[in-house]
């Protein structure tokens, strides 16, 4: 493999890893709207779109063989290798996440998901992630250390807010055992949603500095 060729390989690498972070970020806003809004299409949506998300993922893990068997990788470059497989990882699993929270809509529905108690809190893990999938998306294109860290932050709103929501399924919450499961499924979902996502950035940072920060 030429130079060139090599270059344009890990070109096209790095091009599908930020199509692939744009993708979960629409997962978990189109899984959010589903929720929020007891929206069918919306969930079945997510669901085509994680096995889109799934083809994409397979076909950058495809590539990494050929690059590091065809082509003896200088330092940089191994890292950006090692560092893409762990990254399209993460971004799988995010858009595997955000499909569990519309299979749980479609599974519930005609029903809502959320009642009105729990709205709030669920809106405001919905923010978070939206937010936590646009600052990935940021990172991977920039590389930004600064970026990255803030994603760890961000991965604290939502941990605290996973905390209130359990706290309110086990204070008496009156709608039953089956909606208190559903809730605490989803909210894990986007805890750990959020997880991968600093796991992406943990691996940006890995890419740039050759030490892990976060």
């Amino acid at each position: 493999m030429s130079r060139d060729s090599y270059d344009e390989q890990l070109d096209r690498l790095t091009g599908m890893l930020a199509t692939m972070s744009r993708d979960a970020g629409a997962a978990i806003r189109g899984a959010s709207a589903a929720l929020l809004d007891v929206d069918r299409g919306a969930a079945e949506a997510v669901l085509a779109g994680d096995a889109v998300l799934d083809r994409r993922r397979a076909e950058a893990e495809a590539m990494i063989p050929e690059l590091l068997v065809r082509h003896q990788p200088v330092a940089s470059d191994l890292r950006l290798v090692v560092c893409a497989l762990r990254i399209a990882g993460a971004l799988g699993r995010m858009g595997d996440l955000a499909g569990h929270i519309a299979k749980v809509v479609l599974m519930r529905y005609p029903v809502g998901v959320v009642p009105q108690p729990a709205v709030p809190v669920l809106t405001e893990m919905a923010d978070a992630a939206a937010r936590i999938a646009d600052k990935t998306a940021l990172v991977l294109a920039t590389r930004d250390q600064l970026d990255a860290m803030q994603l760890g932050l961000d991965d604290d709103e939502v941990d605290a807010a996973q905390e209130r929501l359990l706290a309110m399924l086990v204070a008496g919450w009156p709608y039953g055992v089956e909606s208190a499961i559903d809730l605490a499924l989803v909210g894990r979902y986007y805890e750990r949603y959020a997880d991968q996502a600093v796991n992406v950035a943990r691996q940006v940072v890995y890419l740039v500095t050759g030490t892990i920060r976060l």
